[in-house]
């Protein structure tokens, strides 16, 4: 299998996804509709609240569907952080589903949407929209790059919308350096990351904002970043921004040991922001030098698109407690399936030197 070929599917899927989210948020009526907290064997422990949407559920059996469509061989190693199960208002339990028949798919969102078949057709419209391929706007590689692992080794993370919150409340909020968001749609990602069983690395990530810009009021834009690693062969469309400032990027949550390491023995300034995948994607373009998350509050759909991509740019990202208790730099692994929480925390850099230096502390 072409894993350039691979790669273009993966930024397609995400480019759909997003238009997807776009729709949702973006019409009232549509998604009012679409809430719905999780019950509490499914929520974060972080969070009082946690929500998934029907965006998140139909996004994530979408790029099921196109890519299993495309590559039968990987459908069965397909996982996402959604489970398809939806209930109605009328308590309707609905498994959301996207099949080769467009009526059938429509039948199944109209169940969950309580016979609304307008919001139902405006949905289907962009679950089956052809997206037109942009190989030089997404900065495609046009080599010929084999994958040096079967089919049956690979394995592909989804995180249909990373930062749901945000995606939900919409509550746009600056931190004091302009490029990193603390809070709002800015911070919402999809994230679709594929990963090799054999060492457990993740070798392509495509990060998709699609909030990335908004040129008019409710008018959105995104913008798609990825990174591709296979062998000594390392590719990405990673526009590095230069700051003179060192900055760690937390969550609002963090240990207060951490971050007073961190300002007083490190001297980092602080930023507080949301979404992993948006935190780590900060490291990947040099506006931040450092993520750090001490709790066990991510997964794997969470860290294995972003991952890849600082793989690609020569970083890593590392089981925190692990790399502060042995001293070794252990990286977050996909190896096992079956394991889907990062139990140790989270330490990112794209400069592994810098980590370095951060270990002798």
């Amino acid at each position: 299998m072409s894993a350039i070929q691979l790669l273009r599917e993966l930024i397609k899927a995400s480019e759909k996804a997003a238009n997807i989210a776009r729709v949702c948020r973006k019409d009232e009526h549509l998604f009012g509709l679409l809430i719905q907290e999780k019950p509490k064997d499914e929520a974060n422990t972080r969070f009082e609240h946690d929500f998934k949407t029907l965006a998140d559920c139909l996004i994530q059996e979408t790029v099921k569907y196109d890519i299993g469509k495309l590559f039968p061989e990987l459908r069965k190693n397909i996982r996402g952080e959604e489970n398809p199960n939806f209930t109605n208002a009328c308590g309707e339990s609905v498994i959301i589903s996207v099949s080769d028949d467009r009526h059938e798919t429509t039948e199944n969102l109209q169940k969950v949407l309580n016979g609304d078949k307008t919001a139902a057709l405006r949905l289907i419209d962009e679950v089956y929209r052809d997206i037109d391929l942009d190989d030089e706007g997404w900065q495609i590689p046009s080599e010929s790059v084999s994958l040096d692992h079967e089919i049956s080794e690979l394995g592909i993370w989804i995180d249909p919308i990373d930062a749901t919150a945000e995606y939900i409340q919409a509550k746009e909020k600056y931190s004091k350096f302009p490029n990193i968001m603390a809070s709002g749609l800015k911070c919402v990602t999809v994230l679709i990351g594929v990963f090799e069983t054999v060492q457990g690395n993740p070798i392509i990530g495509v990060v998709n904002q699609p909030f990335a810009n908004e040129p008019e009021p409710n008018e959105f834009e995104g913008k798609v970043y990825w990174g591709l690693t296979i062998g000594d062969l390392k590719f990405n469309n990673i526009v590095s921004i230069e700051t003179e400032d060192r900055i760690a990027v937390l969550s609002p949550t963090e240990q207060s040991k951490y971050v007073e390491f961190l300002k007083k023995q490190l001297k980092y300034d602080i930023v507080y922001s949301s979404g992993a995948g948006y935190k780590i994607l900060k490291v990947c373009t040099g506006e931040a030098e450092l993520f750090l998350l001490s709790r066990a509050n991510t997964y794997k759909w969470d860290t294995c698109a972003p991952q890849a991509i600082l793989r690609s740019l020569d970083g890593e990202l590392f089981d925190l407690q692990d790399t502060l208790v042995n001293k070794s730099l252990k990286k977050i692994s996909y190896r096992d399936t079956k394991i889907t929480r990062n139990t140790g925390g989270l330490i990112a850099y794209r400069n592994i030197e810098k980590f370095k230096d951060f270990l002798k502390l």
